[in-house]
């Protein structure tokens, strides 16, 4: 077909069918015989031809930017179950939706208030690290690491084998309804995706607060099972000197402790001395399992009560075990929580315990350890 000349009535329609047919304002001005693409954007401009979302969605840049994201994401062997650990308590898998394109992306988001172990997961995703942090209301900034489409994608196949309960099948279903390039074509929710039936605890609140009902007389009884210091195992048998068996699960544990641990001190009355205690708790209890089983100990049988709605399974270690844990995973910590592993195995004998009643705020003073604080406090202005 001859192009008709710019000035006939023809012209526009002409135009219009040219640009609805072709991929792009490259292949509307070749077949029209324009050297400069700009010159088929001047005449739609003129008549008034819209551009088809076809052509914001330029996938052959999408192509080329994908050529840049290596087949391995995690380079590293270790490095797989110490990003596995870090997203098993801190990451988020979700989607997210893009108008321009008409598709939606699969997305990794991990936040955490301590920078530390974000620059070690954007170091292992072959990413800068975040420049700054953002603010986060009362509560104290954010730093946050996101990676979405194809290095998402790769990067969940990688640590799936490292993954357990919730996580695991949110990752297994993520994995099975993007497409091989992280994306899938049409507006998808996180709720059509991950339906709350099939993974109730991605909801905040379970809808029923059962858990956080407790009457006065029921809180005084968990007060008084917490103050026996027969939850704590003080016995003079000797254990085994490797607690966690292979480096792997170290590295595993060391990342959950990261993200989801808490190290901190339990004072025992009736022996008048203070132990160390490593708490991690979590809403999803096959983490907790699998943290039980690598650290030698049986398995939670009942989650604690929680004011959230949301069952909390927690797993406390006490004393020369929890001291050993910390001994083993030092070398993977980073960061605030680092400097607190040092000063508790500075501070606790071998046997995990110190004479006398030693307070948490003692141990970590919150002017060397202001990450410990849960809230922001800013200044006053005068």
């Amino acid at each position: 077909m001859d192009r008709p000349s710019a000035t006939s009535p023809e012209f526009r329609a002409y135009l219009f069918e040219i640009v609805i047919t072709s991929r792009g304002l490259r292949e509307a001005a070749d077949r029209m015989g324009y050297r400069d693409p700009k010159t088929v954007h001047y005449h739609m401009k003129k008549f008034g031809i819209k551009s088809p979302p076809e052509w914001a969605r330029r996938p052959r840049v999408g192509l080329v930017r994908q050529q840049h994201i290596p087949a391995t994401v995690i380079q590293t062997p270790e490095g797989r179950p110490w990003v596995a650990g870090l997203i098993q308590g801190e990451g988020c898998i979700q989607s997210v939706y893009v108008k321009k394109t008409d598709s939606t992306y699969l997305e990794l988001h991990t936040s955490m208030v301590d920078p530390s172990p974000i620059f070690k997961l954007s170091e292992y995703f072959g990413l800068p690290p975040p420049s700054k942090p953002t603010k986060n209301h009362e509560w104290k900034p954010l730093w946050r690491r996101n990676i979405s489409g194809l290095r998402a994608l790769r990067v969940l196949q990688e640590i799936l084998p490292f993954l357990v309960g919730q996580k695991q099948k949110e990752a297994e279903k993520a994995l099975a309804f993007f497409a091989s390039r992280g994306c899938h074509r049409g507006c998808f929710r996180n709720a059509d995706i991950w339906p709350q039936n099939e993974f109730p605890l991605r909801t905040k609140l379970r809808g029923s607060n059962q858990l956080s009902s407790n009457s006065p007389d029921e809180d005084r009884t968990n007060k008084r099972l917490w103050s026996r210091s027969g939850w704590i195992p003080l016995s003079n048998q000797p254990e085994k000197w490797q607690i966690i068996s292979t480096q792997e699960d170290r590295f595993w544990v060391a990342a959950l402790i990261q993200g989801e641990g808490s190290i901190g001190s339990y004072y025992v009355k009736s022996t008048d001395s203070t132990t160390i205690a490593l708490t991690v708790g979590m809403t999803d209890p096959a983490p907790i399992f699998k943290f039980s089983d690598q650290v030698g100990l049986s398995r939670p049988t009942r989650p604690k009560p929680s004011r959230s709605g949301k069952p909390a399974w927690r797993k406390i270690v006490y004393g020369r075990r929890a001291f050993r844990i910390l001994q083993e995973v030092r070398p993977f910590l980073v960061g605030e929580k680092l400097k607190e592993a040092e000063r508790a195995i500075e501070f606790f004998s071998q046997g995990g315990l110190r004479r006398g009643c030693i307070r948490p705020i003692t141990i970590w003073p919150p002017d060397e350890f202001p990450l410990r604080r849960r809230r922001h406090f800013a200044p006053k202005s005068i």
